[in-house]
């Protein structure tokens, strides 16, 4: 039987924007974004936000029993890695509540565009394939791998991971894709043994313009706001939000 836990991580401490999760993009914050694509999605058991912050629970725990345990300070840290945190929750889901689960989902609340569907969507495409873990994937444009470059001490430029053939023109390279922090799934028999992709891993392509936003520096959180006015002035927020009937302001 196949029981699916949504994950968001959401510590209290960011370096770059203070407070991010919980800074406000329209009436809803980061965190608040997550839950609800977490809660109109069709394919999710049960959300757990996983925190170290009394604050961020405390919203959580206003839209449900969403983060029932704080997070261990040793997980907390700019060091700690995404699969013990993923673990902890599991571990913690079996020990204290006696719920084991098959599929893992990942929504950072720095992607805050995402949509119930784009969850949906991804997971019935994990499930479709042999696959033990999903990225969500937009195309690359300028920053393609071709184009990143190394330097040293001494200001020499060297190829970062691909030598790029002298004259190539953007139309001409390869098409690559980045890992934009929409949707992350796994079988979570792939997390117990330790890893956190694997060697099997499917790509969830999504709209680079419209979803892919991503949140992690003062400029980031400008530009997200600016889009949204403008897909408000629009009319078309409903492109780009999902918020439950019951949370609506």
């Amino acid at each position: 039987m196949v029981n699916v836990l949504a994950v968001i991580p959401a510590r209290g401490g960011s370096k770059a924007i203070p407070g991010k999760n919980l800074a406000k993009l329209g009436e809803y914050s980061l965190l608040e974004r997550a839950i609800f694509a977490a809660m109109g999605s069709k394919v999710i058991d049960r959300i757990v936000v996983s925190t170290d912050s009394p604050d961020i629970a405390k919203v959580a725990n206003q839209y449900g029993s969403f983060a029932p345990t704080l997070r261990p300070a040793d997980l907390a840290l700019d060091a700690s890695t995404t699969l013990s945190v993923m673990q902890h929750v599991l571990t913690d889901q079996h020990q204290t509540f006696g719920k084991t689960y098959t599929n893992l989902i990942l929504l950072e609340p720095t992607c805050p565009f995402r949509l119930p569907t784009h969850i949906d969507q991804a997971f019935k495409q994990m499930t479709n394939t042999s696959a033990t873990s999903l990225m969500s994937l937009v195309e690359v444009s300028d920053a393609h791998p071709i184009r990143i470059k190394r330097v040293d001490g001494a200001l020499n430029v060297t190829p970062y991971c691909i030598e790029e053939p002298e004259g190539l023109r953007r139309q001409d390279q390869d098409t690559a894709y980045i890992r934009n922090g929409a949707v992350y799934i796994y079988r979570t028999d792939l997390l117990w043994s330790g890893v956190q992709w694997g060697s099997n891993a499917t790509g969830y392509i999504m709209n680079r313009d419209l979803y892919s936003i991503g949140i992690d520096e003062p400029l980031d959180l400008i530009v997200a706001k600016a889009f949204y006015r403008d897909c408000k002035d629009k009319g078309i927020l409903n492109k780009i939000e999902w918020i439950p009937e019951a949370y609506r302001r």
